[in-house]
């Protein structure tokens, strides 16, 4: 008998290298939680996250599943876990799950968030999760490049190479630019994203913001697919896997 639970996990990507299990990388959050998780257990369980983040990305709401050899109440997995968990990674929330429940192929949309920072200094505690851009950066610039990305379109220009057999095509529900004091924030709404999508859409927007790229810049690269116009990917540090959402 196998018991599926259900689980909300937040973690300071910095020092690890990704959510996935890496040979060359021991130290990743899928390694990390299902070590704590085979000690409840008495033998190894696997996690499937809802997606899985690259290197130095951060989390406040991935969601996983994993299956339990016996019935335990519900706190109890979650703080046996976080009492076993390194510092950088806690589960917030564990509940029973139904047994056909899987975490990414049921979830209905994501929520990133990406986050720049235009002050002179950068304090210590936030230093972790807002990458630097210059104090002229306009938001304003931003939104506006930002308009073309909704809707059901083809986002391989913005990914890490795929396979040409798979498809790219995802649906980007919405894209929010806010001004947040000496902050400049875009979340994204999507059903799913490629790898590597978000940080590469989030570097034109910030050649946008500086004024090194034109308003028209994400457009032209749907369009087009010329990924010689793309800027460098924004660094992992600034972005957060912020929610997953189920149609409950």
């Amino acid at each position: 008998m196998r018991i599926r639970y259900r689980a909300t996990l937040a973690y300071v990507g910095t020092d690890f290298a990704g959510w996935q299990i890496q040979q060359n990388a021991p130290r990743t959050v899928q390694a990390v939680l299902e070590a704590a998780l085979g000690r409840i257990a008495g033998g190894r369980v696997r996690a499937t996250a809802a997606g899985r983040t690259d290197s130095g990305v951060h989390a406040d709401g991935q969601v996983v599943h994993f299956d339990l050899p016996r019935e335990l109440e519900d706190a109890r997995v979650r703080d046996a876990s976080n009492g076993l968990l390194p510092w950088d990674a806690r589960l917030l929330e564990v509940r029973r799950a139904a047994e056909e429940f899987h975490a990414r192929r049921d979830a209905a949309w994501k929520e990133y968030l990406y986050r720049w920072s235009r002050a002179s200094v950068i304090p210590p505690r936030q230093a972790l999760f807002v990458a630097p851009i210059t104090n002229r950066a306009d938001p304003a610039r931003m939104a506006e490049a930002a308009r073309a990305l909704p809707g059901r379109r083809d986002f391989r220009v913005f990914a890490v190479r795929r396979p040409s057999e798979e498809s790219s095509v995802r649906t980007l529900h919405a894209v929010f630019i806010e001004e947040k004091g000496e902050e400049i924030r875009v979340l994204l709404r999507g059903d799913a994203f490629l790898r590597g999508m978000v940080r590469s859409i989030c570097g034109v927007l910030a050649d946008v913001g500086r004024g090194k790229a034109s308003t028209d810049r994400l457009a032209e690269l749907l369009a087009t697919g010329d990924r010689r116009l793309l800027a460098p990917k924004a660094e992992a540090k600034g972005l957060t896997l912020v929610r997953v959402a189920y149609e409950e």
